[in-house]
């Protein structure tokens, strides 16, 4: 009977090293050629706007508005106003008062009528303009005088005692009254006490009563003013200053 030989591994051992060997460097190749490959590009991320900013610029910028003009301050004028007191009221020259309205009879008031009462500033350019400018700004300053122009402007209550009045204006300067004189022709002559009258008017009532910067007193205790009569202003050296005929009824 024929033996088996028994295989001998010892025999094959070489052969599996090299196998081994071999696989490692197959490996370590791959690896050495796969590190050297091309790093692709990095993307950059894409910039992002938080949509608070995008809505913020998308809102028109706010400008600057200027404060509106000043309203003009009205006056609405009242039963028994006159122009001198409202201009007493608000501390303003009569005549600075109807030159802002275009006046040029302050006896001419409606009631309910609208007033503009003129600003300091606006008083102050006018009074610039009334004076005039100095031609000459190194020249010695003058002073300037404008005389006083009082006139008679009417009658008022003609017959009736207690409403009979004499209205005057003074459209010019200040006028120092004392002295000065009223004269109706039949031999009733007024004398005016010391009473200073700026541009304004103000009334001579026949009747008596109690002086105030509007109002003078006569203290007759009948009434004068009859139609057709001449009335006269006198001033303190005698000169007319003023004719008025009342008128017929």
């Amino acid at each position: 009977m024929g033996s088996v030989r028994r295989s001998n591994w010892k025999r094959y051992l070489p052969y599996i090293l090299l196998n081994i060997a071999v696989s490692i460097g197959a490996v370590l190749l791959v690896l050495f050629f796969w590190s050297r490959r091309p790093t692709p590009p990095t993307l950059a991320p894409t910039a992002t706007m938080d949509i608070g900013q995008e809505i913020d610029a998308m809102m028109p910028t706010a400008t600057a508005t200027l404060p509106p003009s000043p309203t003009p301050n009205l006056y609405i004028v009242k039963p028994g106003d006159t122009l001198f007191a409202i201009a007493i009221e608000f501390e303003i020259p009569v005549d600075a008062l109807m030159a802002a309205n275009g006046l040029s009879n302050p006896d001419e008031l409606d009631i309910e009528q609208a007033l503009i009462i003129p600003s300091d500033e606006w008083v102050a350019a006018y009074r610039e303009k009334r004076v005039g400018s100095q031609p000459n700004a190194t020249a010695t300053p003058t002073v300037v005088v404008e005389p006083p122009v009082v006139k008679i402007t009417g009658v008022v209550g003609a017959g009736a005692l207690e409403e009979e009045a004499i209205r005057f204006l003074n459209s010019g300067g200040v006028a120092n009254m004392a002295g000065w004189r009223l004269d109706d022709g039949e031999g009733h002559i007024y004398i005016f006490p010391v009473f200073t009258l700026h541009s304004g008017a103000f009334n001579l009532n026949i009747g008596p009563g109690t002086n105030s910067p509007i109002d003078l007193f006569w203290g007759l205790e009948e009434p004068i003013l009859n139609p057709g009569k001449t009335l006269q202003l006198l001033d303190a050296s005698g000169k007319v200053q003023s004719t008025f005929e009342i008128p017929e009824l």
